[in-house]
């Protein structure tokens, strides 16, 4: 009974792995392929980041607003990294400080979500948590940005 607890919680955590790494992706080249974008900017010691990943990961609220909707990016601003942004031949070329300075990172996690234009659309400094970021995510997804403020939308869905 014991092995088999044993193998249960195996598998458990290697599907958790699987489906966590089809959610966020750790690569360096950010694309949109059509989709909206979010990039997590975030560092190693960061417990707030770690909460924001796993929430993402395994939250099935979160996911069904994501999954075929938009490509999350983990930038690690406390690395020196390359990447490349965009959907044009040639990409844009940066890095992970450049990012850091570009976004005005003083907190991490930061949030920032693209549509599928890379325009700009929300910022977060800091951790969100499930209700917020669900809240967040349905402002971009559903394009209601294009007819309210955020800030009015969110009084509206009682976040502030």
């Amino acid at each position: 009974m014991k092995k088999l607890l044993g193998l249960f919680v195996l598998f458990t955590m290697f599907v958790t792995n699987v489906v966590a790494s089809d959610i966020i992706s750790y690569g360096n080249k950010l694309k949109s392929n059509g989709k909206n974008v979010m990039f997590i900017l975030g560092s190693k010691n960061c417990p707030y980041c770690e909460v924001l990943k796993k929430d993402i990961n395994t939250n099935k609220e979160l996911n069904s607003l994501i999954k075929g909707k938009m490509n999350v990016y983990y930038i690690p601003i406390d690395e020196q990294l390359n990447f490349e942004i965009g959907d044009k031949n040639p990409p844009v070329k940066t890095t992970s400080l450049s990012l850091k300075m570009q976004f005005g990172s003083r907190v991490t996690p930061t949030v920032v979500m693209f549509n599928n234009k890379w325009e700009r659309i929300i910022q977060l400094p800091g951790y969100a948590d499930p209700k917020q970021m669900k809240s967040f995510l349905k402002y971009l997804n559903n394009e209601i940005y294009k007819n309210k403020e955020l800030g009015i939308y969110l009084k509206e869905e009682g976040i502030i």
